[in-house]
């Protein structure tokens, strides 16, 4: 009996083996990537891992997840572009963002992880010749420092149009818009998007198939590994430099000034009234001529609007009018944004969310009516009673009321959305996942993955297929001689 146990147990062995299917287990074979956001106000680390099954699909990637099932992220500050008087500094700086995330990514994929800095609208406000100096200083000696995978040409300043694409595919990517039909006529409906950033604000949405002429504006996306149609998109993208808040405020700002002091002949001592912050709030403002004045708030949410509008349109080329233009600046296709599936990121959120609790589908008489009580308050009563406001730190409680009226001058009289008939909804998280566009970056510097990765799982295949084979006879002929063993033992 223990002979016939020990050769059932050889039997079994073997059968378990010609069961398991290591090329299932391969594509579990998660590859890591790094990338950093180097903003204006700061530079965050974001760590993905993908993998990928085929040519014929776009590669499978997520954030990865620390211990608390949290997303591994890492921010610094100030920004990259504070550097612009020590370049030499710069390494030392985001030095702190490597030794956090080194920790996450498996040793026997360290050497094989590619590391992604993208700068943004800080660094292009700077000259190049500051720009030159900070990178150089970052790809000479962030291969010193970590023994994650350096390469040059993945540091660098992204125009500001790319990170609008970046956003955009993003956003498509976790809501499932790109799909395998061959066909553009069955393709899923993609969604626009707006990016409202401190110094840039971006938009991006799909053009129609006879919408075209658009310059430097138009960019056809590929996301696949092939020159296929299957990933490929005509896109409408632009960035506004200048037109994120921080910058906006101070163009308000000069505004300001200039509108008064050009009125008064006098720029001693002035006092502006200012309808952007709460009543009686109070800042000291300096220019770029070092000069100074005081804006004291007044808390007219719908003038500051107003007149939020006209700043936008101070700048108006000559050749565009509101209707025609986005920004006064850049001719709109013929497909209105009123009319798409609009979805707005970054202050879009933060300025409709942190305060007036209205993130989610846009509703212009909810925020017009919130922002209306939430600016019109005194100043010292909104600070008295600032647990009202849980999600925002002082610095937004002051900036609220010019925010929320800034986002809506340039989605309304910038973009020339509806007031009423829109489809627009501005969002931080979608399908559990908080949007950035690092993650759409990295779904398209790494397309080309799966070509790799296809040839690799072939060889693979063609292996543990002839391996099957192989066991599927041994097993056969191990089977036989057991039995012709068996019978033989029986009938002796």
């Amino acid at each position: 009996m223990q002979w016939l146990e020990s050769k059932t147990t050889v039997i079994l062995n073997i059968y378990v083996c010609f069961l398991y299917n290591p090329l299932e287990y391969d594509l579990l074979d998660w590859s890591y990537g790094v990338i950093i956001d180097a903003g204006s106000t700061g530079s965050r680390l974001f760590l993905y891992r993908w993998k990928s099954i085929s040519e014929s699909k776009l590669i499978d990637i997520h954030p990865v997840l620390d211990g608390n099932d949290n997303p591994v992220v890492k921010k610094i500050k100030p920004g990259l572009s504070s550097f612009a008087d020590a370049p030499l500094n710069a390494t030392d700086y985001i030095k702190p963002l490597f030794d956090y995330v080194i920790k996450y990514v498996p040793q026997s994929k360290v050497i094989y992880t590619p590391v992604f800095i993208f700068a943004t609208a800080g660094m292009r406000l700077l000259p190049e010749s500051a720009q030159n100096a900070i990178l150089k200083n970052i790809r000479t000696n962030l291969p010193l420092i970590t023994p994650l995978q350096v390469i040059p040409e993945n540091i660098r300043v992204i125009q500001g149009k790319w990170e609008g694409i970046y956003s955009w595919i993003a956003i498509n990517y976790i809501l499932g818009r790109f799909n395998e039909n061959k066909s553009e006529v069955n393709r899923s409906v993609t969604v626009g998007m707006a990016d409202m950033g401190g110094a840039s604000v971006q938009i991006a949405f799909e053009l129609e198939e006879s919408d075209t002429g658009y310059g430097n504006n138009y960019e056809e996306v590929n996301l696949g590994c092939s020159n296929n149609n299957l990933y490929r998109y005509r896109l409408f993208v632009t960035t506004f430099l200048g037109y994120g808040v921080n910058e906006g405020q101070r163009k308000y700002e000069d505004y300001l000034y200039h509108s008064v002091t050009t009125a008064q002949n006098d720029t001693s001592a002035v006092i502006i009234k200012d309808p952007c912050m709460p009543v009686n709030l109070v800042q000291l403002v300096e220019n770029a001529n070092t000069s100074y004045f005081v804006r004291r708030g007044s808390g007219d949410w719908d003038k500051c609007v107003l007149t939020l509008s006209q700043v936008i349109n101070t700048s108006a080329e000559t050749e565009c009018s509101r209707e025609l233009c986005f920004l006064g600046k850049v001719l709109a296709p013929k497909r209105s944004l009123s009319t798409i599936e609009l979805y707005g990121f970054s202050e879009y959120w933060f300025s409709l969310d942190n305060v007036l609790s209205l993130g989610g589908p846009y509703n212009f008489s909810a925020v017009a009516t919130k922002a209306r009580r939430f600016c019109r308050q005194k100043w010292n009563s909104i600070r008295t009673h600032r647990m009202l406001y849980p999600r925002a730190s002082e610095e937004r409680l002051r900036a609220q009321c010019f925010k929320s009226a800034w986002i809506v001058a340039v989605l309304h009289s910038g973009f020339n959305v509806d007031y009423e008939n829109n489809h627009f909804r501005s969002v931080l998280n979608v399908e559990g996942q908080e949007i950035q566009w690092t993650l759409g970056a990295m779904l398209y510097h790494l397309r080309y993955f799966p070509l790799r990765d296809s040839q690799r799982n072939l060889l693979k295949g063609r292996r543990h297929r002839f391996n099957g084979d192989t066991k599927g006879s041994y097993l056969i002929l191990f089977v036989i001689i057991a039995i012709v063993l068996l019978l033989t033992k029986v009938r002796r």
